[in-house]
C-alpha cells in the first residue's frame, strides 16, 4: 500500500503493534469480572456481575458473543506475538555449525566397487592423492557416491578409517532426484568440486525378470535394454554434470584465486588448475575403430557419452571459470563389468582395478584446460572417434 497521512505504510503500522497488544492485554487482565476490549472503532463492554447467566435470552447476548470473540482474537494475537518473538530470538541465538571449506574436493560417481572404489581409496591414501599436478588434492576431501551406500561394506570400512576426509552419499544415475540431492549435500557441506570421476556403467544385467547382455546380432535387440544402457552410460553422467555445474565452476574459481605465487621477476603467476570432469568411456564407442560390429546398446550409449562430453567441453570452455572435460578408456579391467569376457583377454592386457585406477588418476592429475574435449586410453594415447 502507498503510505498516506490516514493510512501509513504497513511497516509503520506494524511498529506500533506490540504496544497496542500490550495495552489490550492489560485492559483484559485488569478486570476480574468484566472485560473491556476494543472492537472495530469503538469499545464494547463484556458481561458483569449483573449479566444474565448463560442460556438466558437477553438483549445483552450479542454483546457477550462479541466480547467472547474479542477475547479470543486478542488471546490469539498475544500467542502469535510471543511465538514470533521466540522464533526471532531462536534464529538469532541458535548456534550454527561452520565447516571449514576444503582446498580440494574429489568426487567419484560409481564408487562402491571396481575402478570407482579404488579411485576413492587412492585419493585418500596415496601421498599425492594419485593426482600429480594437483597438490591441494593431498589431504583433500573425497566424496564417494553410489546407489546404496549402506550396502557397500568396502566404503563403510573406508569411512571408519577416514571419517573426516570421506563423505559417502547416495546417488543413482537412473534417479534424477538423487543426483540433485547429492549436489545439494555437497554444496552445503563443501561448496566446491575440483575433480569429478564418473565410472558407473552397465553392460550386462540379470536381475529378476529383467536381463540384458551385449547383442551379437540385431535380432537380439531389446528396447528396454537399449534405454537402460543409454540412461546409465550417457544420460546419467551428463545429468550429474548438469547438477554439479555450479560446484565445478566454483572449484575452478577457488583454485585459480588461491594459488597465485611469485615468478621470480616480481610478477605473479597463477598455478591453479581448472576443475575437471573425467568420464569413463570405452574403445568400443569408437566409430573409426569398429571392425567387429555387435554390442549395439553398449557401443551406441558410449558413443553418445562421447558426444555429450564434447558438447560439455565446448560449453564449459566459454564460461568465466571454465571446466575441463575428458574421456578415458581404462582398458579391460578385472571387474564385474568384464567378468563374462575376461577369459579371452591375455593376462598382460587384463588390468587389476588398483592398477587401472592409478593409471587413470595420473592422467586426470596431469590434464589441463588445453586438453578439454579429448579422448585417451589408459596409456594416455589418443583414441579415434
Amino acid at each position: 500500500d502507498a503510505p498516506s497521512p490516514t493510512h501509513p505504510h504497513p511497516s509503520v503500522r506494524l511498529a506500533f503493534l506490540p504496544a497496542m497488544l500490550a495495552r489490550a492485554m492489560l485492559r483484559i487482565s485488569s478486570s476480574p469480572v468484566g472485560v473491556s476490549a476494543p472492537v472495530g472503532r469503538g469499545v464494547f463492554r463484556g458481561p458483569t456481575s449483573s449479566s444474565p447467566s448463560v442460556g438466558t435470552r437477553s438483549n445483552d447476548a450479542p454483546k457477550q458473543k462479541l466480547t467472547s470473540f474479542s477475547t479470543q482474537v486478542f488471546g490469539a494475537r498475544r500467542r502469535c506475538l510471543h511465538t514470533s518473538l521466540y522464533a526471532m530470538i531462536s534464529a538469532d541465538t541458535a548456534p550454527t555449525e561452520v565447516t571449514p571449506q576444503p582446498k580440494h574436493v574429489s568426487l567419484v560417481q560409481g564408487a562402491s566397487r571396481g575402478i570407482g572404489f579404488e579411485m576413492v581409496r587412492q585419493l585418500l591414501e596415496m601421498p599425492d592423492a594419485g593426482l600429480p599436478g594437483r597438490p591441494n588434492a593431498a589431504n583433500g576431501h573425497v566424496v564417494a557416491t553410489c546407489r546404496d551406500p549402506a550396502g557397500s561394506l568396502a566404503l563403510t570400512e573406508l569411512l571408519k578409517k577416514h571419517p573426516t576426509r570421506l563423505s559417502v552419499v547416495k546417488l543413482d544415475v537412473e534417479k534424477t532426484e538423487t543426483i540433485a540431492a547429492a549436489a545439494e549435500f555437497v554444496k552445503k557441506k563443501l561448496g566446491r568440486v575440483d575433480v569429478l570421476c564418473q565410472t558407473a556403467a552397465v553392460l550386462h544385467v540379470k536381475s529378476g525378470s529383467f536381463s540384458m547382455a551385449p547383442e551379437t546380432s540385431i535380432a537380439r535387440l531389446d528396447e528396454h535394454a537399449m534405454m537402460k544402457a543409454y540412461r546409465v552410460n550417457a544420460m546419467g553422467p551428463t545429468l550429474v554434470a548438469k547438477h554439479f555445474a555450479d560446484l565445478l565452476t566454483n572449484g575452478t574459481k577457488l583454485s585459480l584465486a588461491g594459488s597465485e605465487e611469485g615468478s621470480g621477476d616480481g610478477e605473479t603467476k597463477n598455478t591453479g588448475k581448472h576443475a575437471i570432469v573425467a568420464n569413463l568411456s570405452a574403445r568400443v564407442s569408437s566409430l573409426g575403430d569398429n571392425k567387429l560390429g555387435g554390442w549395439h546398446s553398449y557401443r551406441a550409449s558410449k558413443s553418445a557419452l562421447n558426444q555429450l562430453t564434447v558438447n560439455c567441453a565446448i560449453e564449459f570452455a566459454r564460461k568465466k571459470f571454465p571446466v575441463t572435460f575428458i574421456l578415458l578408456h581404462p582398458g579391460t579391467v578385472d571387474t564385474a563389468l568384464s567378468e563374462p569376457f575376461k577369459k579371452n583377454v591375455p593376462p598382460e592386457n587384463l588390468f587389476s582395478a588398483e592398477r587401472a585406477a592409478s593409471q587413470l588418476l595420473k592422467i586426470i592429475g596431469e590434464k589441463t584446460q588445453e586438453h578439454t574435449g579429448t579422448f585417451v586410453d589408459w596409456a594416455d594415447t589418443e583414441v579415434r572417434w
